[in-house]
């Protein structure tokens, strides 16, 4: 018996149908990134699951390109760390975000990189430094003339030039309020190591706006040459050493009955700087808290610990944190 052929049975819709259309290909040459980043707005907004992570990575996979995600900074107080990332493509197109935890701060900083590519917020706006956590940053908006005569972002700059001579960051404090209800005046100080600054304004913001150009003019003006030793407060460590740094001079970190966390903070009292620790989110490989402790001492000094539990790791940076102020009164 001869063999049959298969028959195959189709629909003329099927037979008219073309082939399927690659939304995931590889850009056109025509299109500009920010072009393109549209394009991609328009394919994912039925799909709200997407994230801005997730959407930036889609966009530059497109043309062989891989976002850079940098932590900047951690700041605010211990329980409630500030995590401060920045995304990087190239010069022209960077941003950075702030978050709870650093998976917040990433797509915050991701979210402002597409707004950029699409031509929503320029690069300024997308690399504010004084924006809320989890909030449209509208602060950095440069404010009329008629309000303060200060332009631009006089907070973020002196927060970054801080950052880039690893001194502490500004420390601002409300010095006085008078005026009626409708007719307020705001005096706000602004600290950077020994120098201080006044700025005034009918709101707290113009007054610390004002502070912060003050003292970011103040700073500019500084001879470059020994500014460092201009700025260094009285209390070095070496030269005002104190009755804890010499106990901790004496003392041997091994024993093991020793209350790290206490010591650190008795001398972190006596010689007045803080210490601030930062619980990191991701374990070890090998299951274990892991742990960043901060001295506001000059130089900043980070230090690093991990442990079973939380409060170990924290025990751990602690120790290492009293290990270098040994080193340094020692040398």
């Amino acid at each position: 018996m001869p063999k049959m052929e298969p028959i195959i049975v189709t629909s003329p819709e099927a037979m008219n149908r073309k082939k399927p259309v690659k939304l995931h290909g590889p850009p056109s040459p025509k299109l500009s990134l920010g072009e393109e980043a549209k394009l991609v707005f328009q394919e994912i907004s039925p799909i709200p699951t997407k994230t801005p992570v997730s959407v930036l990575q889609e966009l530059l996979c497109r043309r062989g390109k891989t976002p850079k995600y940098e932590l900047v900074q951690i700041e605010g107080a211990i329980h409630e760390p500030i995590f401060r990332y920045r995304v990087f493509i190239n010069s022209d197109y960077m941003a950075t975000g702030t978050g709870r935890s650093k998976k917040d701060a990433k797509h915050a900083a991701a979210q402002k990189l597409l707004e950029l590519l699409v031509g929503k917020i320029t690069l300024e706006q997308a690399n504010a430094t004084n924006d809320s956590p989890g909030k449209t940053d509208t602060t950095t908006q440069v404010v009329s003339p008629y309000d303060d005569k200060v332009m631009g972002n006089p907070i973020g700059w002196l927060q970054e030039m801080c950052m880039s001579k690893r001194w502490p960051p500004p420390y601002y404090k409300m010095e006085h309020e008078e005026g009626l209800p409708h007719e307020r005046q705001f005096t706000i100080a602004c600290q950077v190591l020994k120098l201080k600054e006044i700025g005034t304004g009918k709101s707290k913001k113009l007054a610390k706006r004002m502070a912060a150009h003050k003292m970011w003019q103040a700073l500019q003006d500084l001879p470059q040459e020994g500014s460092n030793s201009t700025l260094e407060e009285d209390n070095n460590l070496k030269q005002r050493p104190g009755a804890k740094l010499l106990e901790l001079a004496a003392y041997p970190l091994s024993d093991k009955g020793l209350d790290c966390i206490s010591f650190l903070s008795e001398i972190a009292n006596e010689q007045e700087f803080e210490v601030t620790y930062v619980d990191i989110e991701e374990k070890t490989h090998s299951g274990k808290y892991q742990c960043l402790l901060q001295l506001s001492t000059l130089p900043v000094a980070v230090c690093y610990g991990c442990g079973s539990t939380v409060k170990d790791a924290q025990c751990k940076a602690a120790k290492n944190a009293l290990e270098y102020l040994k080193i340094i009164i020692l040398q």
